[in-house]
């Protein structure tokens, strides 16, 4: 890109003008924009020229293209240019002890392989806490509760102190709270208490951990409530459900749901592949019609109810 030098701008430094335009993106460290001035990468009026240069009016800087398009892709410069706004939009309550963020589907939760680039949900609450004055102890960092799939929608917890963590975790490790989810699934038959123990093993195919159903294994148990049912156009018979966890085990929903023949629409791991292709082709959904909806729990005599707004792709299939 090049950038020409306004009047305002004129009779500063070189090596100031690049310290003030790098301002914007946290990665850039100060010796680079001094190696980027002595192996000539950035110019002026397409020559070479000292860190002291006194710009003038109309000098032209140039900065090579593939260094602003590799600093736009950066996870520090994304977040610093991520609405503040947005962050608050997601929260849905807060008080002393905790934040409650509704989670969109397709953000991660934290950097990790493929997403070490990406804004993630430890982003976001990073960048809210320290925009919002958010009072904790030096010691303490506030951080999530639990996590789920990237793919999910969810009420998804923080904490803000070490009272409210080692209270819920204790919760959280008696599987004490209550936590309902939704999903859209193909036809539920009936209502069930599904019980089926689960073991989770390494799948080379998808190059990651499964859960199948294995005699013997750990304990699973779910309750499933068909709230609305519907013979749809193109995906044939299909059900809104209710979920609810007595026990809290990976994949725990989608691996109790396929097993009964009622695979979660988009689950591409337990999966069909038909209702999927159609949910694609049809109404755009690539993403597992899975939503964590309520978790309650007891804290210090107050009762804690959270609720997630249903989400947008949900209402294509179930408008009411």
């Amino acid at each position: 890109m090049d950038y020409k030098i306004t009047e305002l701008e004129q009779e500063q430094r070189f090596d100031r003008f690049l310290r003030k335009f790098f301002k914007k993106y946290p990665s850039i460290k100060l010796w680079q924009i001094y190696a980027f001035i002595r192996k000539w990468i950035i110019k002026v009026n397409n020559k070479k020229q000292k860190d002291n240069y006194r710009l003038q009016q109309n000098d032209v800087i140039n900065i090579p293209d593939e260094i602003i398009n590799e600093l736009n892709q950066t996870k520090e410069w994304k977040l610093a240019n991520f609405p503040l706004e947005q962050i608050k939009n997601m929260i849905i309550f807060e008080d002393e002890n905790y934040i409650v963020f509704n989670k969109p589907a397709w953000v991660a939760m934290h950097e990790w392989n493929k997403h070490m680039e990406d804004l993630t949900m430890n982003s976001f609450l990073e960048k809210y806490v320290k925009e919002t004055w958010i009072n904790t102890s030096s010691t303490f960092k506030p951080a999530f509760c639990f996590r789920l799939d990237k793919d999910t929608s969810w009420v998804l917890i923080a904490w803000k102190n070490y009272d409210s963590l080692k209270y819920l975790n204790e919760l959280i490790r008696k599987h004490i709270p209550e936590k309902k989810y939704l999903a859209i699934t193909k036809w539920i038959t009936k209502n069930k208490h599904i019980i089926l123990p689960l073991e989770k093993i390494f799948d080379k195919k998808f190059w990651r951990a499964k859960v199948i159903v294995s005699e013997d294994w750990q304990h699973a148990e779910s309750i499933v409530k068909t709230l609305k049912t519907k013979k749809d156009e193109f995906l044939g018979n299909i059900s809104l459900a209710e979920i609810t966890l007595l026990t809290w085990r990976m994949h725990q929903i989608r691996v109790h749901l396929a097993h009964n023949k009622w695979p979660i629409i988009w689950d591409l791991m337990y999966w069909d592949p038909t209702i999927n292709r159609l949910a694609k082709k049809y109404y755009q959904i690539t993403r597992q019609l899975l939503h964590s909806w309520k978790y309650s729990f007891k804290y210090k005599d107050k009762n804690y109810n959270f609720e997630a707004p249903i989400p947008e792709d949900f209402k294509k299939l179930f408008s009411k």
